[in-house]
């Protein structure tokens, strides 16, 4: 006579039974590879059903889910597959159950890290540039070379110290121009509007930085 033996293959497929010869109770270590095997304990005075889920690769146990929990048992803890198909149905359910929690605590859990990992990101980095400021202030005062000052903030793989400029200027001065018959409010709203910096020339210019406003102070009308 034979038995219905019962595998839980997917937590998100119904049990897929295969008729076999009556299970065989064997240590429950021959079933490790066999993820979603539900089985009976029967040893140690134990009648529970649970599904296999790993072997502890550093133990050699095995990872089973029994009412709803994990427990890890010895590799030669005596067990069976089930064979009773309402049984095994139960213990697909139960899997399911625990399989969708622990996504979601997985889940979470790695959100916990990235925040984690990104406020300790964020405290390195306002530390590094507390050194920074540390150093620069150091070389202010005189305390080491410029040369020095960017070896120390290269070893550290931050920004060399290269500071910016402001600059301030006036520009004052007069052109004449052709009028071709348009009157001085043209003129001067031409000049306002095209006269511009040539900065081809200046050295390490940040052009989002230019700033600058074209007063027209006067127009002259000089006649021919």
């Amino acid at each position: 006579m034979t038995y219905p033996q019962a595998t839980v293959t997917s937590v998100d497929q119904p049990p897929q039974l295969a008729v076999t010869a009556e299970p065989q109770q064997q240590p429950i270590g021959a079933f490790a590879a066999s993820a979603g095997q539900a089985v009976r304990i029967v040893s140690a005075g134990r009648d529970e059903t649970g599904v296999i889920l790993a072997r502890d690769a550093t133990t050699g146990n095995v990872r089973v889910l029994i009412d709803g929990l994990v427990q890890t048992l010895r590799e030669d803890v005596v067990v069976e597959p089930v064979t009773d198909p309402a049984t095994v149905a139960a213990l697909a359910r139960q899997a399911t159950v625990w399989a969708v929690a622990a996504k979601d605590e997985a889940t979470k859990r790695i959100w916990q890290l990235e925040d984690d990992l990104g406020e300790q990101r964020r405290l390195q980095a306002q530390r590094l540039n507390e050194i920074r400021g540390y150093a620069i202030n150091r070389f202010r005062d005189n305390d080491f070379s410029r040369d020095e000052l960017n070896g120390f903030l290269d070893d550290l793989n931050l920004n060399p110290f290269d500071p910016r400029h402001r600059v301030r200027f006036t520009i004052s001065g007069s052109l004449d121009v052709d009028s071709d018959g348009r009157d001085t409010e043209y003129t001067s709203s031409d000049v306002r509007n095209y006269l511009k910096l040539d900065l081809e020339r200046v050295d390490g210019v940040n052009d989002d930085s230019v700033t600058f406003d074209v007063t027209v102070e006067d127009v002259e009308d000089l006649g021919e």
